[in-house]
């Protein structure tokens, strides 16, 4: 599971939304001594948006600092999905134009295109029906130390 330490911004009915500190708040990472995120972070650096995250039990306040997670494996196929199946569909729709329709170069890219859309909204599908599923919904998994802002707790809410 990836974690991520995040603060919580709102909470509303049974729905949590946190905000995540990324690295570049880190004090090791902004140091130097820690994984290097931090300089990565300061690179990249933007505004991060609010994120919903699913959660057991009671929610937590609204200023908690809490551990959000997600699997791994939903992040892979998210990742696989996202750069894979628009390429795919690029390459399968100008390959197709090409060798089973002979078409002439302008149309072997006009087919390409529409591949390549084809993909992304295939792309789209699959991510709105994991969400639906709750296949790839970040989940609290608990408080965050307050002492050492790298390191998460075992303990619960």
């Amino acid at each position: 599971m990836l974690e991520e330490r995040a603060v919580v911004s709102r909470v509303e009915g049974t729905q949590v939304w946190v905000k995540p500190f990324g690295s570049e708040s880190c004090a090791r990472c902004q140091r130097g001594h820690g994984c290097g995120g931090g300089v990565i972070g300061r690179l990249v650096s933007r505004r991060r948006a609010d994120i919903e995250v699913a959660h057991v039990g009671p929610a937590p306040a609204v200023g908690a600092v809490v551990r959000v997670g997600v699997e791994e494996g939903a992040l892979m196929k998210a990742a696989l999905a996202i750069f894979a199946l628009p390429i795919v569909g690029l390459l399968a729709a100008g390959t197709f134009a090409h060798q089973l329709l002979g078409a002439h170069d302008l149309l072997v890219a006009a087919f390409a295109g529409i591949g390549l859309v084809g993909g992304f909204l295939v792309t789209r599908w699959l991510g709105e029906h994991w969400q639906a599923v709750g296949q790839t919904q970040p989940r609290i998994l608990g408080l965050a130390r307050t002492d050492d802002p790298c390191a998460p707790v075992d303990a619960g809410f």
